[in-house]
């Protein structure tokens, strides 16, 4: 049994008080040195359990302001299939896409070596923005790089991309069903552009998944390329090597 130090201990005993206090997105809570007098215990233990708890996503840390309780994350299931548009309503959260370009392009060196297609096979390339809606605002939370043959999806461009998931266009007016996934996670920096798109500093670190999307009879449908800011996802993978991996990526290790 592990026995855990005085901040975890603390941490633990916080997140009995928030149910207890039923405390909602967005309520203030207390300063640290009214829970080390409560709690009979020094500040930099408050400090650390609220670190603690900033870092599972449970609370979030307001420059000069304080801390409050946290929004909820997307989750994503590293050995299931689903839309962006499904995590969001899983969450109770209203969530929409924002189209910043559509383009054909031919594969290259690079891509080629990640997309596992020849060079010079032509791709619709698709960039959009991911938002969820929270106080009333649309508020940015991913850049998502979406690659997918021609050959798969001709005249792709005629269908709704902003209220329309990939995946649904993909299966009802093509007959590709998505059946399976390879993906990978990595911690990234924002460029310039993700930074000015995602509303954060540059050099703010991001999460980054990237994945190939196959049919049943394991052709590719689509290479997906996605930052995402780091505290508003959690990914879930059932092998315990994958998800201590995956704990390392959301701590930033």
């Amino acid at each position: 049994m592990k026995l855990l130090n005085k901040d975890e201990f603390l941490a633990n005993e916080l997140k009995f008080y928030f149910m207890q206090e039923n405390l909602k997105e967005g309520d203030k809570l207390p300063s640290e040195r009214e829970l080390a007098e409560e709690y009979g215990v020094q500040r930099v233990t408050v400090r650390s359990a609220y670190q603690i708890l900033e870092e599972e996503g449970i609370i979030e840390k307001r420059t000069r302001s304080g801390h409050y309780m946290g929004h909820g994350r997307i989750r994503t299931d590293l050995c299931q299939i689903q839309s962006f548009h499904e995590k969001a309503q899983s969450l109770g959260m209203d969530s929409e896409n924002k189209l910043l370009a559509f383009e054909l392009i031919e594969v290259d060196k690079d891509l080629s070596k990640k997309i596992k297609l020849p060079i010079g096979t032509v791709l619709n390339k698709i960039t959009r923005i991911r938002k969820v809606k929270r106080e009333d605002e649309m508020f940015p939370i991913a850049i998502e790089y979406a690659y997918i043959p021609e050959a798969m999806a001709g005249k792709l461009m005629k269908y709704d991309l902003e209220e329309r998931s990939l995946f649904q266009i993909l299966s009802q007016e093509y007959g590709r069903v998505p059946k399976r996934e390879e993906q990978v996670v990595e911690i990234v920096y924002a460029n310039e552009f993700e930074a000015k798109t995602l509303q954060v500093d540059q050099r703010t670190t991001l999460i980054m998944k990237e994945g190939i999307t196959y049919d049943a009879q394991g052709n590719i449908l689509q290479f997906l390329h996605t930052v995402m800011k780091k505290d508003w996802v959690i990914f879930e993978q059932g092998n315990d090597k994958i998800q201590r991996k995956m704990e390392e990526v959301a701590h930033g290790l």
